[in-house]
C-alpha cells in the first residue's frame, strides 16, 4: 500500500471518527445501517431508502401487485412511505406535505463536493459539536433531503399515476367487452335455470289442472243418475249411462278423486242393481225415478229368490221402496192364485148344473123320427159319468146352444153305433147314456155312457166317426 492510500485510509477513518463524535445514538444506528445497506453519499434519498428497504420495495414491485393495483392502493403505498421516511427522519412531516407545492419554500440545493469539502474543512479546523449550532445543521440537512426527495420523486410518481390511468383503462375496456357477454351469460343461465326449474312446475300444475277437470267431469255425470241434490233418489234414464260413469272413473286412476269417486260408483252400482232385479219381477217398472208405481206382477215372479243383500242398497229410502214393491208383488201373486182358485172351482160348479140338465135336452136335440126317443136311459146320475176321460172337451157354450142344427143325427148315424157298441158287448139292448159334448166345425160331439157311467167314445153326429178310449181300435181325432 502506498503513502498516499495510507494516508487517505488514515484521513477518512479520521473522518468517521469525528462524524460519530458529533452523531447521536439514533442517528450512529441509521449509519450503519445504511453502511450494511451499501449506501454511498453519491446515492439520492430514495436510492438509499430503496437499498435499506429491498425486501418490501421487491414486494411491492409493479409485477407483484398487478391483480390488486388500483389508485387508492397506491396512494396508500405513497402515503405509508412518506410516514416510513418521515418517522426516519428523512422527510418533512405530514403537515408540510398536504402543503401545494406553491407554497412549499424550497432551500437551495448544495453541492455534495461543496458540503463535502466545507465539512472537512470544519471538521479539521474546530470542534463541530462546540461551534456549528444544531439548528443550522438541521436546516442544512433538510434543506437537502427537500431537494433529493423533490428531484427524484416527481418523474416517477408521475410514471406511476401515468400506469396507474393506464391500467384503469385498459381494465374499464375489459368490463366494457366483457360486459355483454357476461350479461347474455348470466341472462342465458338464469333462462335456463328458470325453465328448468318452471318445466317440472308447469308440467305438475297441468297434471292437477287436468285432475281437476275429470274430477269435476265425474261428479256431473254421477250427479246426473239422481233426481234430488241428496243423492237419494235415481233417475232409471240414467242407467244405460253407467259404462260412461266407469270411464270417467278410469280417467280418475292415480289421483287424489279415485279413491272417493270408486266409491260412490261402487254404491250407485248397487242400488241400481237392486231396482233393476225388483223390477224385473214385473211387466213393467215398479219403480221409477225414486217412486213406486202400479204395475203387474209376472205369473211366473219368484221374490224368495231376492238375497236381503241385494235389497240392502245402505239407501234408506230406496230400500224402504224395493220392500214396499216386493210386499206388492206378492200380494198380486196371492191374489191371481185365489182368483184362479175361484175361477176353477166357478167352472166345475157350471159344469155340474150343465150335466144335471143335459138329460133333459137330450132327447129333443134329436128329431121325432129320430130312433133317439126310443133308445137310451133318460134318468141317470151326472156325477156317474166319467166326464174327464172325454176325447172331445165340454164347451158349456155349444151344450147351451141346443137349438143347434149340428146337434142333429144324420139318418143311420146313431142306429149304426148302437148295434156296434151291442156287438162289442159294450152295451145290451137300448141301456146306454147318450150326453152332448161340444160343436167342432160345425159337427156336433156326443159321448155315450154304459149304464153305469163308464165312458165308452165320442161320437161325431155327422159322419158317424166315433173314438175312444180302448186299445186295439182308432185312437185319432177327426178334427
Amino acid at each position: 500500500m502506498s503513502e498516499k492510500s495510507k494516508a487517505f485510509e488514515n484521513e477518512s477513518q479520521s473522518l468517521e471518527l469525528n462524524e460519530a463524535k458529533n452523531m447521536t445514538i439514533g442517528e450512529a444506528v441509521r449509519k450503519d445501517s445504511e453502511i450494511k445497506a451499501g449506501v454511498t453519499e453519491d446515492d439520492s434519498v430514495l436510492d438509499k431508502y430503496i437499498k435499506q428497504h429491498r425486501d418490501e420495495v421487491s414486494s411491492q414491485k409493479f409485477d407483484s401487485k398487478f391483480s390488486e393495483l388500483d389508485t387508492a392502493t397506491l396512494d396508500n403505498f405513497i402515503k405509508k412511505q412518506r410516514e416510513e421516511l418521515s418517522k426516519a427522519g428523512l422527510v418533512e412531516a405530514d403537515t408540510h406535505e398536504n402543503e401545494s407545492p406553491e407554497n412549499i419554500e424550497v432551500q437551495p440545493v448544495v453541492p455534495t463536493s461543496d458540503f463535502t469539502e466545507k465539512g472537512l474543512a470544519d471538521i479539521s479546523k474546530e470542534d463541530v459539536s462546540e461551534n456549528v449550532p444544531s439548528n443550522h445543521k438541521g436546516t442544512e440537512r433538510d434543506s437537502f433531503l427537500v431537494s433529493s426527495r423533490q428531484e427524484s420523486r416527481e418523474p416517477k410518481k408521475k410514471k406511476k399515476i401515468l400506469i396507474s390511468l393506464l391500467l384503469l383503462l385498459l381494465t374499464l375496456l375489459a368490463i366494457l367487452f366483457a360486459y355483454p357477454y357476461f350479461n347474455a351469460s348470466t341472462n342465458h343461465s338464469k333462462a335456463t335455470t328458470n325453465a328448468t326449474s318452471q318445466k317440472p312446475k308447469a308440467s305438475k300444475k297441468s297434471a292437477s289442472n287436468k285432475a281437476k277437470t275429470n274430477a269435476k267431469a265425474f261428479e256431473q255425470l254421477y250427479s246426473s243418475f239422481y233426481t234430488d241434490a241428496d243423492k237419494t233418489t235415481l233417475k232409471n234414464s240414467q242407467f244405460d249411462k253407467l259404462p260412461d260413469l266407469e270411464a270417467s272413473l278410469k280417467a280418475l286412476k292415480g289421483t287424489a278423486y279415485y279413491d272417493k269417486a270408486k266409491d260412490e260408483l261402487a254404491t250407485l252400482k248397487k242400488q241400481i242393481t237392486a231396482i233393476q232385479a225388483v223390477n224385473a219381477k214385473f211387466m213393467t217398472d215398479a219403480i221409477v225415478d225414486g217412486e213406486k208405481v202400479e204395475a203387474s206382477v209376472k205369473t211366473d215372479a219368484n221374490f224368495d229368490d231376492l238375497a236381503s243383500e241385494t235389497l240392502s242398497t245402505g239407501n234408506a229410502s230406496l230400500d224402504s221402496l224395493l220392500q214396499a214393491s216386493v210386499t206388492a208383488g206378492r200380494q198380486q201373486l196371492t191374489a191371481k192364485a185365489d182368483a184362479q182358485r175361484a175361477a176353477q172351482e166357478e167352472n166345475a160348479k157350471q159344469e155340474a148344473q150343465a150335466n144335471s140338465a143335459a138329460p133333459a135336452q137330450a132327447p129333443s136335440l134329436a128329431p121325432s123320427s129320430s130312433p133317439l126317443v126310443a133308445y137310451g136311459i133318460r134318468e141317470f146320475n151326472p156325477s156317474s159319468l166319467q166326464r174327464q176321460l172325454s176325447r172331445v172337451p165340454y164347451n158349456q157354450d155349444m151344450i147351451a146352444d141346443s137349438a143347434n142344427s149340428a146337434w142333429l143325427f144324420n139318418p143311420g148315424i146313431l142306429e149304426k153305433i148302437v148295434a156296434t157298441s151291442q156287438a162289442r158287448d159294450y152295451i145290451s139292448g137300448n141301456n146306454y147314456i147318450l150326453e152332448p159334448v161340444n160343436i167342432v166345425n160345425g159337427n156336433g160331439y156326443y159321448n155315450m155312457f154304459k149304464p153305469d157311467g163308464t165312458y165308452l167314445f165320442s161320437i161325431n153326429c155327422k159322419t158317424g166317426y166315433f173314438v175312444g178310449n180302448a186299445k186295439g181300435h182308432s185312437d185319432a181325432l177327426d178334427y
